[in-house]
């Protein structure tokens, strides 16, 4: 249970089965993902990682892309002797396992992918300034521009206390070089051709009302992988995690992968 650093990665693994290795967003980290791994590590063998300067992972000193995430996480299934693994990613994460499914086809079993994207077209490159822009007025600045674009107004009004927490938790570990960082590899990110390369059963999951990444841009993602499918989340912003949310993916995680 112990969590270990190993390529200036940090992860965590819990339970036994199929391998579920999940993938965080932009300025998130492994504990994102606590809710879905408290049920399913019942199942499966469940693998939350930290992304480059996230978390507990160092940012180290080169130049950053999504490869640099791909390659690290090949370094960490060579190291766990891992043959196949079903990749779950979430935002930046999702892209991280879009990339990694193209270059290493033969360890991924499946994918599914929540509120992602394949390309930077002209809103998403506005959008991933503006993160820039907020990052460069500090972390609590980038959390509250972040906050409407990723929950609903109801959600954000039902918790105010205890986002005010996650916020101040949040800053006291947060990375913001690595976070501009990572923003910069998402602005030179594009795998639109080798989205047909990808021949296993993907899910793509998007919310119904996310700023960020369009429901249309999910669908445009579902029409270039064969074999996917596209579930959109009603009263949903970019953060799916959200209320009942949380146990529809437990459900729709152990129904997609037996």
């Amino acid at each position: 249970m112990a969590i270990i650093i190993i390529y200036c990665m940090n992860y965590k693994i819990e339970g036994n089965g199929d391998v579920l290795l999940f993938i965080h967003g932009l300025s998130d980290n492994l504990l994102y993902w606590e809710v879905l791994s408290a049920h399913l590590k019942k199942d499966y063998t469940v693998i939350r990682v930290d992304l480059r300067g996230h978390g507990e992972s160092e940012l180290g000193s080169e130049e950053i892309s999504i490869n640099s995430y791909v390659d690290d996480l090949k370094c960490l299934l060579d190291e766990l002797n891992l043959k196949k693994i079903n990749l779950i990613g979430f935002s930046l994460g999702g892209a991280v396992a879009l990339d990694f499914a193209i270059k290493h086809p033969q360890f991924v079993d499946s994918l599914i992918l929540m509120s992602t994207f394949f390309k930077v077209d002209e809103h998403s490159a506005k959008m991933f300034n503006e993160f820039k822009k907020a990052l460069n007025g500090g972390f609590d600045e980038f959390f509250d521009f972040m906050l409407p674009l990723v929950l609903c107004p109801d959600v954000i009004g039902n918790h105010k206390e205890e986002l005010e927490m996650l916020k101040q938790i949040s800053s006291q570990s947060a990375n913001v070089e690595a976070y501009i960082v990572a923003v910069d590899a998402c602005l030179h990110f594009d795998v639109e051709s080798g989205l047909a390369d990808i021949d296993v059963p993907t899910l793509i999951l998007s919310g119904q009302y996310d700023e960020i990444f369009s429901v249309d841009m999910q669908k445009e993602l579902q029409n270039k992988i064969k074999n996917s499918k596209l579930i959109v989340f009603e009263n949903t912003k970019h953060n799916l995690l959200v209320g009942k949310n949380n146990e529809k993916l437990i459900n729709i995680i152990k129904k997609e992968i037996k």
